[in-house]
């Protein structure tokens, strides 16, 4: 019997923004609420944007982009310890970007720098659009919305969420950030990602006055589904020590062989060829794959095969560079492959905080420093925190996922048979295949 395979990606990004307390009457949708019109400022990236006119070219943009896209892998990676975790860098850009459209200054500078660095603001803005428009398809829906407190007298340029509203495809409304505004939230979100988040906003600030959410959602069956054959009984060895009974999904020749020198994987297609299910498992592609942890980064003392398996491998995904990651990638080649990786569920939630002022974002987070001059009259204004949470399930039914971002701002060759079982703690991802960029990235370090 053919078993269905299902994948459900859901990246929810949500900003809050606070400030100064107000009442407004009642719930409006945007028509009716009344905003502000800024002057041409010559500094709002969405009039620099506004020319289209790329100063670099899309490969530069990409391997720009998958700086950062790698960087935060490895720092929640870092910071994992030994549980599983799942990151999707397509949600954390799409939400930013949607914040940067209203900053200015050194704040701008240096959000659209840590996003897509190295690259021309206008084009790094321009990337976050295009990135959208390049992902959607039949198998992956992205929804965008901004909720404001209709309680509040705020003040908000329209030419910002008229910018939002048109590049981004936001759904726009205002709701009394009560219990009452928080379910209509709520119920935006369970819609768009098809049931499969029901909370993504708990509770709201008196002082709140701005939701931003981003939505995405992958549904797609593989290129070649599972039979009943292509399940087995095996043991899975955890990251601790410990081994799990579990069933695996197995096959042959159905998949593309992937290699560096410090891991081997594959890719599996899904219909349309479009996205692709990849596995990284650390060892380097020599027959006998245990003499080449000599080769992976501080390796942990093996006495035994058993040691072998519980390679840490939340630390090797923390020391993968973007280099790394591409001479991976683009090794695919037509070798045989048998193949096997777990059913498993995965949850995984952190505070990104920490991780984007590392990685070179710290003036939106400091009330003093944050500039948010093209989105809003109101000062100060500045990201308090990041928070990212995301769940995986995968079965040989199908395969469900789901991340939450809230972003919350306040005021104040040869043809070889080769063999590739996971076994034991491995890396995956989800795969835009024609540009080789992670949609979703994640470890595996048990699987119950």
């Amino acid at each position: 019997m053919k078993s269905k395979q299902f994948f459900a990606g859901i990246l929810i990004s949500s900003f809050l923004l606070t400030a100064a307390s107000g009442c407004m009457e009642k719930s409006k949708p945007i028509t009716d609420i009344a905003t502000i019109e800024q002057k041409s400022s010559g500094t709002a990236i969405y009039e620099l944007a506004s020319g289209n006119s790329s100063k670099t070219d899309e490969e530069e943009r990409k391997r720009a982009y998958s700086e950062f896209s790698v960087g935060l892998i490895r720092h929640c990676a870092e910071n994992a310890g030994d549980k599983n975790f799942l990151v999707s860098s397509d949600s954390v850009l799409l939400a930013l970007e949607m914040t940067a459209a209203g900053a200015d200054g050194e704040t701008l500078d240096q959000m659209l720098g840590t996003l897509v660095p190295g690259v021309a603001k206008e084009d790094a803005f321009l990337f976050a659009v295009d990135r959208m428009d390049q992902l959607k398809s039949d198998q992956l829906k992205i929804a965008n919305s901004v909720w404001l407190n209709d309680n509040k007298k705020v003040a908000f340029y329209s030419s910002y969420l008229d910018y939002v509203k048109e590049h981004f495809d936001a759904q726009i409304e205002a709701v009394p950030f009560t219990n009452s505004g928080i379910n209509t939230i709520n119920s935006w979100v369970h819609d768009k990602t098809d049931g499969m988040i029901d909370k993504l906003v708990k509770e709201l600030s008196p002082d709140s006055v701005m939701v931003l959410v981003n939505a995405l959602a992958f549904d797609a069956k593989w290129k070649k589904p599972f039979e009943e054959e292509n399940i087995e009984d095996m043991t899975f060895h955890c990251l601790d020590g410990s081994k799990e009974d579990c069933r695996f999904l197995c096959g042959e020749k159905d998949v593309v062989y992937l290699h560096n020198e410090k891991s081997t994987g594959f890719y599996k297609l899904y219909e349309g060829g479009k996205y692709a299910f990849m596995v990284m498992l650390p060892g380097a592609p020599e027959p006998d794959i245990l003499t080449s942890l000599d080769d992976l980064s501080e390796p942990s003392p093996k006495d035994s095969e058993d040691d072998y398996f519980t390679y840490d491998i939340n630390a090797f995904v923390a020391d993968m560079t973007a280099k790394d990651y591409w001479q991976f990638w683009n090794s695919a080649n037509q070798d045989n492959v048998e193949y096997a990786f777990p059913e498993f569920t995965s949850e995984y939630d952190t505070s990104l905080r920490d991780i984007l002022i590392d990685m070179g974002m710290a003036d939106a987070f400091d009330p003093a420093k944050a500039n948010f001059s093209n989105m809003s009259n109101l000062t100060p204004l500045n990201i308090a925190d990041v928070i990212h949470k995301t769940r995986i399930e995968v079965t040989a039914e199908g395969t469900k996922a789901a991340a939450a971002t809230g972003v919350v701002m306040e005021h104040n060759a040869v043809i070889m048979n080769r063999e590739v079982i996971c076994d034991r703690p491995f890396a995956y991802a989800i795969v835009d295949v024609e540009t080789g960029l992670p949609i979703f990235f994640g470890t595996v370090t048990h699987v119950k």
